[in-house]
């Protein structure tokens, strides 16, 4: 394959802990490579643009794709993964990655309600109601569930993965080659079915967890987007949100995963840049008020409406604010983790110990041995 560009990416995320139990939320399985797949997705077609949108956001993240015909390649390297995602023909991205998206993440949801328990797979597949799709507000109409769906998975279906994530120094995990994640799916008498791929670890993609608003799933495409991405940020974000009650968001890395385009030679940046992140940011606020009628979510945004785009972009954030159950299920998050570390910490000091102790009892017993021959040959 030729390759096409190169550039930077990705935050890692915290330890995997199990899935929170709260029925006001969504449980979403996730990891460096699931967020990958929901990236290339929503560049859909612009996919060669990728990298270069990553350059401005994070330089510890090697990211390059690769063209080759339709088929297109995405590769993308941490100092704890590797990542390799191929698309057989990349016109499937055209028009059908808006309800990819959604669909790998629904497909994520059930898989942790039905299918995967532990990162492992115990079952092959996941069914649902097609009226779901329609009563969650994904679609408005059996119709356009139905199409929305195969369409959808069309996509899905043909995306390849492989790679290695290392979680801890003696653990990680493993696609060795490139494998679908999904073998198939249909709608028989009004029942979704997706099937998984049996033969990967699913605790390559179900790495993590965090928790989605239900209302994920009805709001427009870019506030999707960002809602997604403020829960996945949020996950690594679990000591600011006990510390402080809210952690930021900069407008440059919005304006990447809500794929809007440059700043550079635009001639009018409030239509094409400012007001979509304005309007995401108003239909969060709208569907959270109109669902949990609180404001244990919020949002902020801090920045000088009359500074140039590029400062705009560059020094204006989003503040997220998380208090009540929100605050309480990532906080709760953070003191799992710290327990996870310290009692990690405790196990290795144990192993330290014990080791010195046995190295010591071998090295006495040596001294000892060596003086009784040296005894045994004056005598």
């Amino acid at each position: 394959m030729a390759k096409k560009n190169q550039q930077a990416l990705t935050i890692q995320p915290v330890a995997p802990l199990k899935p929170v139990e709260q029925r006001d939320f969504y449980n979403v399985p996730d990891s460096t490579a699931s967020n990958l797949i929901l990236e290339t997705l929503g560049a859909g077609a612009d996919i060669a643009d990728l990298p270069a949108r990553k350059r401005q956001v994070n330089h510890s993240t090697t990211l390059e794709v690769y063209e080759d015909g339709q088929r297109r390649q995405v590769q993308l390297k941490t100092q704890k993964a590797s990542v390799t995602i191929e698309l057989a023909d990349i016109d499937k991205l055209t028009g059908s990655n808006k309800p990819a998206k959604k669909l790998f993440v629904l497909a994520l949801i059930k898989a942790n309600e039905q299918a995967i328990h532990d990162g492992q797979l115990t079952k092959n597949y996941v069914s649902f109601p097609l009226q779901e799709l329609i009563d969650t507000g994904f679609y408005s109409t059996p119709q356009s569930a139905r199409k929305g769906f195969n369409t959808g998975m069309d996509t899905l279906t043909s995306l390849k993965i492989k790679g290695h994530i290392q979680q801890t120094k003696k653990k990680g995990s493993s696609i060795d080659a490139l494998e679908v994640l999904f073998t198939g799916a249909r709608i028989e008498r009004g029942q979704c079915t997706i099937y998984f791929n049996e033969r990967i670890s699913w605790s390559f993609i179900a790495q993590y967890f965090t928790i989605l608003p239900r209302y994920y799933f009805r709001l427009p495409n870019r506030a999707s987007d960002l809602l997604y991405y403020i829960f996945y940020l949020a996950r690594q974000h679990t000591r600011d949100i006990e510390e402080r009650g809210y952690f930021t968001i900069g407008f440059r890395a919005i304006q990447h995963r809500l794929q809007l385009p440059s700043e550079v030679g635009n001639n009018n940046p409030y239509k094409t840049i400012k007001k979509p992140i304005e309007e995401a940011i108003e239909e969060l606020e709208t569907e959270h008020s109109n669902l949990y009628r609180n404001t244990e979510f919020s949002l902020l945004p801090v920045c000088d409406d009359t500074a140039p785009i590029a400062e705009y972009l560059d020094n204006g954030y989003l503040k997220v604010g998380l208090t009540g159950a929100f605050a309480e299920t990532f906080i709760a998050i953070s003191k799992d983790t710290a327990k996870q570390i310290e009692t990690a910490q405790k196990r290795q000091a144990r192993i330290t110990e014990k080791a010195v102790a046995i190295n010591t009892a071998k090295k006495l017993e040596a001294e000892e041995k060596a003086q009784s021959e040296e005894r045994s040959g004056t005598e």
